[in-house]
């Protein structure tokens, strides 16, 4: 048999074909995981956990239009609150294997799918949630796309897997991709102020500016992801709270006002900032979890995001009384 490709491409697509045939014979046909794994002579464990892998990489799209009440009445009251032009409010419900932020991200790709248009220029931010959307969305909603990374770039391979959106994104809407060519946050000043002047940097930041849609998630007070990318270490993290950070929003520690605070993180950060978006006319907060409660409350209340999309939980939360 003549191979095309590298041995790694060709294993690839092999594995794609038997996730492809397992959600075939599981979704399509109707078969139980017992009759798959019995038909493809493989154990039952390995189907289940092939059908988790087709769902986790995008090859399988589930939507859920089972509409209850609850969830307009929390959407409804979370627009009024927040003057918001609209908000969708999914379970709470995750698991060991697929987390809370990923759930949103999921059922956010079926609110966002319809919002698209041809030619639209589709800028993102970064972060589980975001990629977990990417990876969700129907890639045949439009034409003619670009997507826009609003920051720096992540700098290991591990670190794309998990959190990197604009280039899945890109990869999903067969668009056009434009990246920043530097680090989320740069070592100095003179670093960043070098990284803004390439005409690659420019080109990409003045296109997010004026992007027709925004993807926004938000780091709440753990910062979990920028800790995790290892952009932060945990005694700079600490640095960031002592000076009144209660999250991080595009690269930005925010304080309680929704303002960037005072911190050499921010003066070294890349991309686009909070600051900066308000004339992108659909600007979309997609986020939620206890501890990003008070980020997302203040997010909304500077206007950073007209939509938002998340949990039954932190829509409950975000309605209670304003913690301060």
């Amino acid at each position: 048999m003549n191979k095309t490709g590298t041995g790694r491409e060709y294993r690839t697509g092999v594995a794609d074909e038997a996730l492809a045939r397992v959600a075939h014979l599981y979704y399509i046909l109707g078969l139980t995981q017992a009759e798959v794994a019995a038909r493809l002579d493989i154990t039952r464990f390995k189907v289940n956990r092939m059908l988790a892998q087709a769902r986790k990489n995008g090859m399988v799209r589930i939507e859920i239009n089972v509409p209850y009440v609850e969830r307009f009445e929390l959407e409804r009251a979370l627009e009024r609150k927040f003057g918001l032009e609209t908000s969708f409010v999914c379970p709470s419900d995750a698991s060991d294997s697929v987390s809370l932020s990923e759930v949103i991200g999921t059922y956010a790709a079926m609110v966002i799918s319809e919002t698209i248009e041809d030619g639209m220029v589709i800028a993102t931010s970064w972060g589980e949630t975001l990629r977990a959307l990417a990876l969700a969305i129907n890639p045949d909603v439009a034409r003619n796309l670009c997507v826009v990374a609003m920051l720096g770039a992540l700098t290991s391979q591990t670190d794309l897997d998990k959190f990197d959106a604009a280039s899945t994104l890109a990869s999903r809407l067969g668009a056009e991709c434009l990246y920043i060519p530097g680090p989320i946050i740069c070592d100095s000043v003179r670093t960043r102020d070098a990284i803004n002047a390439q005409p690659a940097a420019q080109r990409a930041i003045a296109q997010a500016r004026s992007a027709d849609l925004a993807l926004l998630s938000i780091g709440g007070l753990g910062m979990s992801s920028l800790r995790r990318a290892t952009i932060i270490r945990d005694q700079d993290y600490s640095s960031t709270l002592a000076a009144g950070a209660i999250g991080n929003l595009l690269g930005r520690f925010i304080g309680k006002d929704g303002k960037p605070i005072d911190h050499p993180f921010n003066d070294r950060a890349v991309g686009v900032g909070p600051e900066e978006i308000f004339d992108i006319p659909r600007r979309i907060l997609c986020a939620g979890g206890p501890h990003k409660v008070e980020a997302i409350r203040v997010a909304l209340t500077c206007n950073y995001a007209n939509a938002l999309i998340t949990d039954v939980q932190t829509a409950r939360a975000l309605l209670a009384e304003d913690p301060f």
